[in-house]
């Protein structure tokens, strides 16, 4: 089945303090591209949890956030902390400075808060067995992905199927109608000889010669028998599980390649109307080939 490249995918988990949660996003990309966001205290994981989502996702552009909110839902990346040390030093100034010039007033704890880092803001403090938990949500988020990215992968896989079938039904008309013209190639040329040379001789063998000549610099055979074999490899695809945009990319440049020749050695009205329906349905292709991981 193919998978697409685009999805979304997100797990949470919550205990008495804080709230983890993991978001994944995926866009199409030709290699594999990962960018992560995360709290300054859990830096550290950016390599394994980049080693995760290549588990999951060979081709895209991937963008991971883990999160953290306590139970007031402020960010929980940070910890606020009185630095008593320092604030015990400072009433110890500040009372010495009162009792030496003489001054009145007393410290209050609105005296306090206005001097110089008295309140620490630090990083979130590292608990090992938190680590474990933020590769648990973000394998969820990743599932999560994963069968998003399935379900839209199972909705090209059907609209590339048809577009296939489309364009297989066009070549059956063109193989059908390329004998019709290339008699009508043989009688047109004869007619046409026979009005240039009215009054002489015509060698009858070698005007087949070059009704044959013709048959043969128009005929294509061997373009719709490959044009088929590529058809049905582009089919093959659709069952296989390992990531086949690539591949399918490859085909869809060959299915072209075959529609364009055969297009340039006819110029009967019919097959020529056949062939642009066909590039039609090629264009729409490539499109959606470009979505497939």
């Amino acid at each position: 089945m193919l998978i697409s490249m685009t999805g979304f995918g997100r797990a949470e988990c919550q205990n008495e303090d804080y709230t983890y949660q993991a978001e994944v996003r995926s866009v199409n990309n030709r290699f594999i591209e990962i960018n992560t966001r995360l709290p300054k205290a859990y830096a550290d994981l950016e390599q394994p949890l980049k080693k995760l989502i290549k588990s999951y996702c060979s081709r895209g552009s991937l963008s991971l956030t883990i999160s953290i909110a306590n139970s007031n839902e402020n960010s929980g990346e940070w910890e606020v902390k009185p630095n008593l040390q320092l604030a015990t030093q400072y009433v110890d100034a500040l009372n010495q400075i009162r009792d030496t010039l003489g001054l009145v007033g007393e410290i209050d704890l609105k005296s306090l808060t206005g001097l110089r880092d008295i309140i620490k803001i630090e990083p979130l403090a590292i608990d090992p067995a938190k680590n474990e938990l933020i590769l648990n949500i973000a394998t969820e988020a990743l599932v999560s992905l994963q069968k998003m990215k399935a379900e839209e992968g199972a909705n090209l896989q059907k609209d590339l199927a048809q577009r296939i079938d489309a364009i297989e039904g066009h070549a059956a008309e063109i193989e059908s109608r390329h004998p019709l013209v290339i008699v009508e190639y043989q009688d047109k040329l004869k007619e046409r000889i026979k009005s240039l040379s009215e009054g002489l001789d015509l060698d009858e063998a070698r005007l087949a010669q070059e009704a044959a000549l013709l048959a043969d610099r128009c005929d294509i055979t061997e373009e719709i028998i490959r044009l088929r074999s590529h058809l049905n490899q582009f089919r093959s695809f659709f069952n296989t599980k390992e990531p086949i945009g690539r591949k399918l990319e490859f085909i869809t440049q060959e299915i072209n390649r075959e529609v364009n020749t055969t297009g340039s050695k006819s110029s009967d009205i019919t097959i020529s109307n056949r062939v642009i329906e066909m590039k039609s349905e090629l264009e729409k292709i490539r499109e959606q080939v470009q979505n497939i991981e």
